[in-house]
């Protein structure tokens, strides 16, 4: 077996070192963080929660994960590392059946899952690893990273990504977001809103695409990049400075509010 994701790294070690599995039927938040291990959220073939560790080759119970757990929740943290190690990784088998709150961190690991799920809630931090989400239904998703990319082929409810300098795109956004980075480009399009959009960056461009159909008002500034539209209706003026500035009401009520903003950085609006 050989896995390769999204952050170009491969892993090669083919036997679990340790494995987990646990019912999880009346547990509603479920928390899972590893140092360096990259997370593979993938479908429980059943109702259990199993959680496969290739660590390397470590055995003893001292590096397997530690669970904390009571009815409502669970926690399930890494155990012993003597040293970074970004070759491991986890395969997180959860029920498709199971629509709580998830957490899943990893320090210096990426997260990434091909499948599709439907949660009360979900939060992702992926400090160095990047994080590739195909299908994900949620009222809220939240995701962190510090330099390497998110990924997100479609969401359905509020999108709440966040990195320093990691690219951010998202392929097909059904609901809301608020999209922010520094030294990195945002590429998002948007199928339905039913919520505001709020984009920030310093020096990446800022690139959306508009649903037709839906009532918004948009309001953007620039200070030193341009800012170009395909949308009839929407005004473009260069303020004092050199700032340019669109803004504009399109469709009819209800309107959802669309604030951009970024200092050095291009917006583009399709």
């Amino acid at each position: 077996m050989s896995i390769t994701n999204m952050g170009q790294k491969q892993f090669t070690q083919t036997r679990p070192d340790n494995s987990i599995s646990l019912d999880i039927s009346s547990v509603t938040n479920l928390q899972i963080g590893y140092q360096a291990e990259s997370i593979f959220l993938k479908a429980s073939q059943d109702e259990q929660l199993v959680i496969k560790e290739y660590i390397n080759g470590l055995s003893g119970t001292e590096y397997y994960a530690k669970i904390a757990a009571n009815r409502f929740k669970t926690t399930i943290r890494y155990g012993r590392r003597e040293e970074v190690n970004q070759n491991t990784f986890v395969e997180v088998f959860l029920p498709v059946s199971w629509h709580g709150q998830l957490q899943l961190s990893s320090l210096y690991g990426d997260v990434s899952t091909e499948e599709d799920w439907s949660l009360d809630r979900l939060e992702i931090q992926a400090n160095e690893g990047s994080v590739s989400l195909k299908s994900v239904e949620a009222p809220r998703i939240r995701i962190v990273t510090a330099v390497s990319p998110v990924l997100l082929e479609r969401a359905v409810g509020f999108v709440d990504i966040h990195t320093v300098s990691g690219t951010i795109c998202a392929k097909s956004i059904h609901g809301g977001a608020k999209l922010a980075t520094s030294d990195a480009p945002i590429f998002a399009s948007f199928e339905a809103l039913n919520n505001i959009i709020e984009c920030t960056t310093l020096n990446g461009v800022t690139s959306l695409i508009l649903p037709k159909t839906t009532g918004i008002k948009v309001d953007g500034v620039s200070k030193r990049g341009q800012i170009r539209s395909e949308i009839e209706g929407l005004e473009i003026r260069i303020k004092p400075g050199n700032v340019s500035c669109i803004s504009g009401i399109l469709g009819e009520k209800p309107y959802q509010n669309v604030k951009l903003s970024s200092i050095n950085g291009d917006i583009i609006l399709k």
